[in-house]
């Protein structure tokens, strides 16, 4: 081959050295498929402390190592990794972190750009995107021919978001209060084609903007830039949330993207907002009655709450005489499996059937209320989701006030054998007519704990129908991390305000439940209720690689220890 053409380099990735001996000589640039980073993968299965892994994720070297090698000095890069089938791509930002952090460490080719889904007609008219096994192919991959950044029909995914802020060729980052340091990624031009725009926005509205000029930075180097007084110096009320963002931006006109074009950004949190207060004082009274033997109610002018006291369940929330609950509070461990979930070993959701997580057995285990001094209802219930050889015991404290608030603190304690859990929170419906969702949280697109770098705090916006991602195979979809608060409002801008309480919470509102996604092989038979799946989660399993690739990173696991969700609904204002 050198013969034929010496000034090409060769890469071949089967190409492989064994028991750390270097790689052949005949190759050029060292690779390997489907790496791990350095940190810990969740192994299920295997004991904690043990000196080993599951098959599924050792198989997959280290390139990190592979560069530390001393043995070699030949630039080392991933042919195929990051693979994108449904709603994947978790732990990116860690694979560019380790690329970032060895000089022979040159990259990667995500597997791939775009789903290959085919476009069939169906009988009664309706279009579906294809794929293995929907025109009668035996043998077939089935969804295996969704790995895409981008959709079939070439729209964007929350995937291509975070491969466009990872790939970004200029990293910005704070020193202190008063400095950004600038970082340029690019091989072989400066900063002179760029423009740098800032904004200082309070509780998700942008106070103050303007632009910063940009050094000189030297392609792979390093510089500083001065904040002006504007930036390091503002000042908001107390328990606002002030958060700067930093964009990076096309000055002209270039033959891939117009002037203006966004190529980099970054969001500072300059004073973190302050959540609602775990005080809560009564300032009024309080009707209570037992209706009957299973309904216990608190009434107040224009608000009632109700609960099943048979199943411990808040089944009722009303102001003004409008019911917002079409089903009651419940507890949620299971979410309807991603294509990684059900990836290579089937790890995930094969334990998730087996354990019988989506079906799971609600018992009540107690069920008390008391009126505090200043007239508050308080209620506590503990249940119990009974699984086939484990459970997860919520107990939670409900406090009323008759000025509509209704606190909700939720312990979940996982008991017994149970797999890794995909969740750990409370579902309910709300009613049809509140289809419209703002919340102060990370968007406006999915964001999960190890996929949200691309998706900025602030206050985002839109309709329920809007905030499910179709995929060709229906999975998993719509979670937003870090949520300060959401709302669900009618068109009238009435409606219901959910407002963490301490710690930050994730939640998605969607037509859909997560056996609703479970059950159905294809987006196009996908039957939207017509009320709002609300969760509320106190954690949230990772997305990881495992559709071809190693797992989810064990920092991104439910550890399985009581978990608390601790939010506030109240009548939006």
């Amino acid at each position: 081959m050198r013969d034929f053409d010496p000034t090409r380099p060769i890469h071949y990735e089967g190409a492989q050295g064994a028991d750390g001996e270097p790689d052949p000589a005949t190759v050029d640039v060292i690779s390997r498929f489907y790496p791990r980073v350095q940190q810990e993968y969740l192994n299920p299965g295997i004991a904690e402390g043990a000196d080993k892994e599951r098959a599924e994720n050792a198989r997959w070297e280290r390139l990190l190592s592979i560069a530390q090698r001393t043995n070699d000095n030949r630039p080392v890069l991933t042919s195929e990794y990051a693979h994108c089938m449904g709603n994947a791509l978790g732990n990116f930002k860690e694979y560019w972190e380790e690329i970032y952090s060895h000089p022979r460490m040159v990259g990667g080719f995500i597997w791939d750009w775009v789903d290959q889904g085919i476009y069939k007609k169906l009988p009664d008219g309706r279009t579906m995107v294809a794929y293995g096994g929907d025109f009668g192919d035996v043998p077939n991959l089935k969804a295996f021919c969704f790995n895409g950044v981008v959709r079939s029909d070439r729209e964007i995914t929350p995937k291509y978001m975070e491969v466009k802020k990872v790939y970004a060729p200029v990293y910005l980052s704070l020193k202190g209060n008063s400095e950004l340091l600038v970082t340029n990624h690019n091989h072989h031009i400066g900063m002179e084609g760029y423009r740098c725009l800032w904004s200082i926005s309070v509780d998700g509205k942008v106070k103050k903007q303007g632009e910063l000029a940009l050094p000189q930075v030297e392609p792979g180097s390093t510089d500083t830039v001065t904040l002006p007084a504007v930036i390091s110096g503002f000042a908001a009320p107390q328990g606002s949330d002030v958060r700067l963002l930093v964009r990076v931006v096309l000055r002209n006109d270039c033959t891939w993207a117009k002037a203006g074009h966004e190529v980099s950004w970054e969001q500072f949190c300059l004073q973190a907002g302050d959540t609602a207060s775990a005080q809560l004082l009564n300032k009024g009274k309080l009707l209570v009655e037992e209706a009957n033997d299973s309904l216990l109610t608190a009434k107040a002018k224009g608000f009632s709450v109700g609960w099943n006291t048979a199943n411990g369940q808040l089944v009722s929330l009303c102001y003004n005489g409008k019911e917002m609950l079409a089903q009651g509070l419940y507890t949620q461990a299971f979410r309807a499996p991603t294509d990684n979930d059900k990836g290579f070993g089937n790890w995930l959701a094969k334990d998730w059937e087996q354990h019988g997580l989506s079906t799971p057995q609600h018992v009540l285990r107690s069920f008390a209320h008391h009126l505090r001094a200043d007239g508050a209802l308080v209620v506590e219930a503990v249940t119990e989701n009974k699984y086939n050889r484990g459970s997860v015991v919520t107990a939670t404290v409900y406090t009323v006030t008759a000025q509509g608030q209704v606190d909700v603190m939720a312990t979940f304690t996982p008991e017994g054998e149970l797999p890794e859990l995909p969740r750990l929170g409370v579902s309910m419906a709300i009613t049809a007519e509140y289809q419209n969702f703002a919340w102060y949280g990370r968007g406006p697109l999915d964001s999960y704990p190890d996929r949200k770098t691309a998706e900025t705090i602030g206050l985002w916006n839109g309709k329920v129908a809007a905030q499910y991602t179709p995929y060709p195979r229906p999975q998993e979809s719509g979670n937003k991390e870090e949520v300060r608060y959401l709302r669900l409002t009618d068109a009238k801008g009435q409606g219901i305000q959910v407002e963490a309480v301490g710690k930050l919470f994730a939640a998605s509102a969607l037509h859909f439940t997560a056996q609703d996604l479970a059950g159905t092989a294809h987006d196009c038979d996908l039957k939207p209720r017509q009320e709002v799946i609300l969760n509320l989660d106190a954690a949230v399993l990772g997305l990881g690689n495992s559709s071809c690739g190693p797992g989810v990173l064990k920092k991104y696991a439910i550890e399985k220890a009581p978990h608390t969700l601790h939010v506030r609904f109240q009548k939006v204002k």
